[in-house]
């Protein structure tokens, strides 16, 4: 019975060890090459998103500009993300914590600030509005907000803002690589291709 088993097993063909070093020698060049592309893709999605993030701002801004939301009897922007129930906010301009009256979704909620807690696509949302002139009524004559990476080189390298005037401008960080970017997009800043 011993000399059977010796014999299948000598019938039997098998990878060389040469064979199964080939392959994966073969399977870490594929990976070398596709790894940076995948990472390059990350960063044009998550860059993509931060600025359909200013657009939507920017839309935002308008019509709580042109519509009156908060009430206040005049044409004003305001500098507040907010939260439902935070009223003379973008999330909630009216104060009446319903979703319906939103301008803008929850995932800016948590994007807005420097040390933001939830980067919304890897990037942290601010106002800029230091320039600006408060109105009467609490608003502001114009609005500006800046959109900048959570980690530069790895979410993202380039930070944008968005004002008054519409244009979405963006402008390369020079943010240590994987440090937070610092908001550089400003007004003067050129706009995206």
């Amino acid at each position: 019975m011993l000399s059977k088993l010796n014999r299948v097993k000598k019938g039997e063909k098998g990878f060389t060890l040469i064979e199964l070093l080939v392959v994966a020698a073969i399977i870490g060049i594929l990976l070398a090459i596709a790894i940076p592309n995948l990472i390059k893709a990350r960063m044009s999605a998550n860059e993509a998103s931060a600025r359909k993030s200013m657009q939507t701002l920017r839309d935002a801004e308008g019509e709580y500009f042109e519509q009156d939301l908060d009430d206040q009897g005049g044409r004003d922007f305001t500098d507040a993300i907010g939260a439902l129930g935070t009223a003379q906010s973008l999330r909630d301009p009216g104060g009446t914590s319903a979703e319906e009256d939103a301008l803008i979704d929850s995932s800016f909620e948590a994007a807005e600030g420097a040390g933001c807690a939830d980067p919304k696509a890897g990037y942290c949302l601010q106002g800029d509005f230091g320039a600006f002139t408060a109105n009467g009524s609490g608003g502001f004559d114009d609005f500006g907000w800046q959109n900048s990476m959570s980690s530069f080189n790895k979410t993202g390298r380039r930070d944008f803002a968005v004002y008054g005037d519409g244009a979405i401008r963006c402008t390369l960080s020079t943010s240590a690589t994987g440090a937070a970017g610092t908001f550089q997009a400003l007004r003067t800043s050129p706009g995206c291709d």
